[in-house]
């Protein structure tokens, strides 16, 4: 898997530099190059837990470079929905389960499996919390939500990774308010902040607290988000 993909890479920066110095033939020959390594790279079956890791950071990092392209972001979310579907299958009570050929299925191990009040990604205590939670990746998707949060943006967990939360926050509220809080995390600061929204007539004051995920190595991934809506009142939010 690493081979191929460290291969992609070197085509895709060379792609890049024709398209820059205006080198059309290069660009149709490196063209006819990478599109059958990206094909190789999302068809391949992990065996390994590193292996299916690598993958899924690879289109992350893929869709990254591609934000600004509309049919590519399409490509590759759905790319992303169909590896979620390749390794992981949803127990009875909502949670994800990891499912490898020739591998019995353990609770989802492509998420480390460090302490979640380090601001370390630990879907089992993350789970076993009583409020809204999700894990969204620095170009703003979701990498992971519990049962309650996808329930409250009427999805199932393994529906939501690879979607973007712009798309259940509206714009006008990711543009002021959640994206500015997001990107402070992503820049190493966990964000405390209460505010209000108007749901179905009614105001519902929300504790939002976002800590930076991080590897095990310390590397940011992505904002932990724990929702809290203050004097038990839960109801259905968009984000």
């Amino acid at each position: 898997m690493k081979t191929l993909i460290d291969l992609f890479w070197v085509k895709y920066s060379q792609i890049q530099q024709a398209v820059t110095g205006g080198e059309t033939l290069l660009i149709d020959v490196l063209d006819r190059e990478i599109e059958p390594l990206l094909k190789a790279i999302e068809s391949e079956r992990a065996k390994t837990v590193a292996d299916a890791r690598l993958q899924f950071q690879f289109l992350l990092d893929l869709l990254k470079k591609e934000a600004d392209d509309c049919s590519n972001v399409m490509r590759h979310s759905n790319v992303l929905s169909d590896l979620a579907e390749r390794y992981f299958v949803e127990s009875e009570t909502g949670n994800l389960m990891v499912r490898y050929p020739g591998i019995a299925p353990e609770r989802t191990a492509l998420l480390p499996k460090v302490r979640a009040d380090e601001g370390l990604l630990n879907e089992a205590i993350l789970d076993s919390l009583p409020d809204r939670v999700c894990v969204v990746t620095p170009d703003y998707r979701y990498l992971y939500a519990n049962v309650l949060h996808a329930q409250h943006v009427h999805q199932t967990p393994l529906s939501l990774i690879g979607r973007t939360i712009l798309e259940f926050a509206g714009l006008q509220f990711f543009e002021d308010n959640l994206k500015p809080r997001l990107d402070r995390c992503f820049g190493g600061e966990t964000v405390d902040t209460t505010y209000a929204r108007e749901i179905g007539g009614r105001t519902i004051v929300i504790r939002s607290r976002m800590t930076p995920c991080r590897t095990s190595t310390g590397q940011i991934i992505g904002a932990i988000i724990v929702y809290q809506e203050l004097a038990n009142r839960r109801r259905a939010i968009a984000a």
